[in-house]
């Protein structure tokens, strides 16, 4: 476990014994599996090994999480709302430590209307004693003065965020394979969705670091929201065994899904869920039809993506249009929505607890 916001070790590391006193997470496989207490422990995620020469895909998200060590109120009440900003009077926070560009926060909505909504803190707006401002993708498609938020009663829980360092580590800690600067071919690489367009990032021998592919800029801070799933590209010829630790979400979720354009939609959960018991087909908007008419879903199955809409009835698979209610998002994975049309912003995708706390 993470004992500290300020000096972050890698959560993602090389798989090993844990000895853990609390109950395993890992056991929650099956969809409402239900424990007498929020447990800590561990997910193994597994990334599928590459040739050496042809790069092996797999989804990668972290369904476990970390209530960040801050000075202040890690926990509290929303005293007052604006469209990219939260406050708490009382928090009593230091100045500028929720925007530690190494070690970020997200800050979730644990009460009232907007219980589950998950928000990237700002690290270029350094937060304050008592306010901390919105990172300018989620500002962009959320308006925090339109959901409902009560000041005064509703409640908040700031959570430790994770970055490609602290996730994947380096090539001695956790296996990742890197590349010299420039060589980024012969080298694993990460995709994170940013603004509806993927960048990707390998590991940089050369500066020790991770880089942002082309522009080589220094990317070990790069944020992966524990909402996240981002798409590993391996290239190295063994398979990446890696554990995740922390705490079993313990708040229904409601997920940022963009009205137009893509999504990528982590399962949130240390349960597997199906295309059916995901929701996605019932988030506002959702655009039921045939396979050229409707919002469609991405999921990998195998080494292989398939394509999924939804005909108002059940899920089909583009293509054979066979039945795929039952299709698994397995623990640790997830999957890109594509909606169609222009439309700017973005709805919740509302998903209960698929476990009984």
């Amino acid at each position: 476990m993470k004992t500290s916001v300020s000096q972050r070790a890698p959560r993602l590391v090389a798989l090993f014994a844990l000895a853990l006193a609390t109950l395993s997470v890992s056991n929650l496989s099956a969809q409402n599996a239900t424990v007498t207490t929020v447990p800590v422990g561990a997910v193994a995620v597994t990334i599928a090994a590459g040739t050496g020469t042809a790069r092996a895909l797999s989804t990668v998200s972290f369904p476990l999480v970390d209530q960040a060590v801050i000075a202040g109120q890690a926990t509290g009440v929303i005293t007052a709302v604006t469209a990219n900003t939260l406050t708490n009077s009382t928090a009593g926070w230091t100045a500028g430590q929720l925007s530690t560009a190494a070690a970020p926060c997200v800050i979730q909505i644990t009460s009232g209307s907007a219980s589950g909504r998950t928000f990237l803190v700002s690290t270029t707006t350094a937060s304050t004693a008592t306010t901390v401002t919105l990172d300018t993708e989620d500002a962009a498609l959320v308006d925090l003065t339109t959901l409902g938020i009560a000041s005064g009663v509703d409640t908040y829980r700031v959570l430790a965020c994770d970055t490609l360092s602290s996730l994947f580590g380096t090539p001695g800690t956790t296996g990742v394979l890197g590349a010299a600067t420039g060589q980024s071919a012969t080298g694993d690489i990460v995709l994170v969705l940013n603004s509806g367009a993927y960048r990707s990032y390998y590991y940089n021998t050369t500066a020790s670091q991770w880089a942002r592919v082309g522009p080589n800029t220094a990317s070990n801070n790069v944020a992966i929201r524990p909402d996240a799933m981002v798409i590993y590209n391996r290239l190295g010829n063994s398979a990446l065994g890696l554990t995740i630790t922390g705490e079993v979400p313990s708040v229904a979720r409601k997920a940022i899904v963009k009205k137009s354009g893509l999504t990528v939609l982590a399962n949130g959960w240390p349960a597997g869920l199906t295309l059916a018991t995901s929701g996605i087909q019932n988030s506002s908007g959702w655009t039921t039809g045939t396979s050229t008419t409707a919002d469609t879903v991405q999921v990998l199955v195998g080494s292989a993506y398939q394509k999924f809409y939804h005909n108002g009835t059940n899920w089909k698979r583009v293509g054979p249009n066979t039945t795929s209610d039952t299709v698994a998002i397995p623990v640790g994975s997830g999957v890109i929505i594509s909606k169609l049309g222009s439309a700017t912003g973005s709805v919740a995708l509302s998903q209960a607890l698929p476990y009984t706390l």
